[in-house]
């Protein structure tokens, strides 16, 4: 009801409209993120970039949020990915065919997750170059033929992988993937071609369920202990938290410390927007995680990673907060 209300009243003007021209560019957005690249998060730039003057993360109310540097080098201009382009023709060779949705903050700001997810998927994963933002915010605040041309983007290039599943690290884009279809009438031939790739969409815990895939080994650790932020995404869009659950319970037992579940308050651009309503919504979560005594927080949503590890910055004491991917191929490796 709130985004059909504002695609007919703010059209999505609540965003500055050359945010939306940055995002569907496949030039502008990483020549904008190289050079934005050696200015720091606490610079204020990026808020009011946005059209937020004076929210920097030096105001007292906002100390909780500082928005992080951009990766020096974004995940789609690392070579080893582009080797994988489908385009070039590359064998996967046995198995399915795994094509990789970035999203933007894996892309921008944690490329590592999505290296990570790689590894843990044993290496044979395509990764499109031509694809773009999922639509999500632009979705979410009525600017709908703005998620229409995003989605056309991600079509085109997705379409290039023939792939057999899409995998993402991120609940959120995983959703959003789901929704492309609404956004083309019957009639037209991109939404059967809509249709297919949201059957394919599959968020990372999950594949790794579907394909029986487990490249761990148990944490020699002891003292480490684990909990799951479930993303609301995954939670009420995905079919539920079971796998993600399942798998850090088959790989810590007794040092899974399950939390209960709610929203972290990050929702996009709502954390930017409205930083003190999100800072009250994430302290319920720094409540429920310090009842669980763990050492360790993990989740499958960029904006949630993004919402932790912001949140968590400044306080001594708080969690490691890591991608599921991370978490998984940081035990593989020991």
């Amino acid at each position: 009801m709130v985004r059909n209300a504002r695609a007919s009243y703010a059209k999505g003007l609540s965003t500055p409209w050359w945010l939306w021209n940055i995002l569907k560019s496949r030039r502008l957005t990483p020549l904008l993120a190289k050079l934005l690249t050696g200015i720091p998060g606490t610079s204020g730039l990026v808020w009011r970039l946005l059209g937020l003057t004076g929210r920097t993360s030096g105001d007292e109310k906002v100390l909780h949020f500082e928005m992080p540097s951009l990766a020096q080098m974004p995940a789609l201009s690392r070579r080893h990915f582009r080797l994988l382009d489908p385009g070039c023709g590359v064998d996967s060779g046995p198995g399915p065919r795994i094509a990789l949705f970035l999203g933007c903050i894996q892309n921008y700001l944690y490329p590592e997750a999505a290296e990570a997810m790689v590894r843990c998927l044993g290496g044979k994963v395509l990764v499109p170059l031509g694809q773009v933002c999922c639509g999500m915010p632009a979705w979410s605040a009525g600017a709908l033929e703005t998620a229409r041309e995003f989605a056309l983007q991600n079509l085109r290039a997705l379409e290039t992988a023939n792939a057999d599943f899409i995998v993402t690290g991120c609940a959120a884009c995983a959703s959003m993937i789901k929704e492309w279809p609404k956004l083309f009438s019957g009639k037209e031939a991109e939404r059967e071609l809509a249709v297919n790739l949201a059957d394919k969409v599959r968020e990372f815990s999950r594949l790794l369920g579907e394909l029986k895939v487990f490249p761990f080994r148990e944490p020699r650790d002891r003292s480490v202990t684990v909990t799951y932020h479930a993303p609301c995404h995954q939670r009420f869009d995905l079919g539920g938290v079971g796998e993600s659950e399942d798998l850090l319970d088959r790989m810590f037992s007794d040092a899974f410390r399950p939390m209960p579940h709610g929203c972290c308050g990050q929702g996009g651009l709502f954390s930017i927007g409205n930083p003190e309503l999100a800072r009250k919504i994430f302290e319920k979560r720094l409540s429920a995680w310090d009842r669980t005594g763990s050492s360790i927080v993990v989740t499958t949503c960029s904006g949630c990673l993004l919402q932790w590890r912001a949140g968590t910055a400044h306080q001594s004491g708080g969690p490691r907060v890591l991608h599921l991917a991370e978490l998984i191929d940081d035990c593989s490796k020991r």
